[in-house]
């Protein structure tokens, strides 16, 4: 009985390593965590009207494509220039720079 004794020993070993094999393969292969893009909407209220920010850059977008050509999913870099006083907004998208009219 001695031998079985160190089968038994044996397999419990061999059982213990293979679980602790699974815990780390399970620790490692976690699910990475993924970002949350957080999304900002501004409103903007001057002399009795509102813009959102949502409005100005599509209306941005729409006059960029229109005087250069473009498609408006082409446009990746904006920058929007509000100047209510002065009843305008000046954009540069892409590197190309614009304006129209609130």
């Amino acid at each position: 009985m001695a031998r079985s004794k160190k089968t038994d020993t044996a397999k419990t070993t061999a059982a213990a390593a293979t679980a602790e094999a699974k815990t780390t393969k399970t620790a490692s292969a976690a699910p990475k965590a993924t970002r949350v893009r957080k999304t900002v909407s501004i409103s903007l209220q001057y002399g009795g009207m509102e813009w959102t920010t949502d409005v100005l850059t599509e209306r941005a977008v729409v006059a960029w494509a229109a005087e250069h050509g473009q498609k408006k999913t082409a446009a990746k870099d904006i920058k929007l220039y509000v100047k209510p006083e002065e009843n305008m907004v000046y954009y540069v998208i892409n590197g190309d720079s614009g304006s129209f009219t609130l």
